[in-house]
């Protein structure tokens, strides 16, 4: 699939996650069911998690993002590890009221959130290792960019 074919597909694939969103929203409304409600409610939310996450591959295939520098790195860097700590914490305590509850609702709910949890955490380390990193524009590279090709490095005439 060429640039073009890719943009076309995200472009249709970001118009069906908003009809589902639409979907979702005309047929609970009204509804009086809490549970089946809010269960539809996530799935719509999830849509729009899908939306907005395909607008930003948009982006990234339209090209290159921009650099991160070494300030907003070190400031990402130490919420994702929070963040992946919280995240393992949610995991553990998800899978623990799945296993004591006799509440089949209760079970039902507590383990979608842990398979969210679960791939969050997963999403937070590949997010870490593949985007952070990569994309930081340290200083050194600026330097090592700067002078690297000079033949003069930074004194007129050598």
């Amino acid at each position: 699939m060429d640039k073009e074919e890719t943009l076309k597909f995200i472009d249709r694939q970001i118009a069906l996650e908003h009809k589902i969103i639409e979907i979702v929203r005309e047929n609970v409304e009204k509804l009086g069911n809490v549970f089946v409600k809010d269960l539809l409610l996530a799935v719509s939310t999830d849509s729009q998690k899908h939306a907005a996450l395909l607008k930003s591959l948009r982006k990234a295939v339209e090209g290159p993002a921009p650099f991160i520098s070494e300030r907003e790195r070190n400031k990402i860097a130490k919420g994702i590890e929070a963040h992946i700590k919280m995240e393992e914490q949610a995991v553990e305590t998800y899978a623990e009221l799945t296993e004591r509850s006799k509440d089949e609702k209760v079970k039902t709910i507590a383990s979608m959130i842990r398979e969210d949890e679960i791939r969050h955490h997963a999403l937070l380390k590949e997010l870490h290792k593949v985007v952070i990193e990569p994309e930081t524009l340290t200083e050194d590279m600026i330097w090592d960019t700067i002078w690297k090709d000079n033949p003069w490095h930074g004194s007129p005439g050598g």
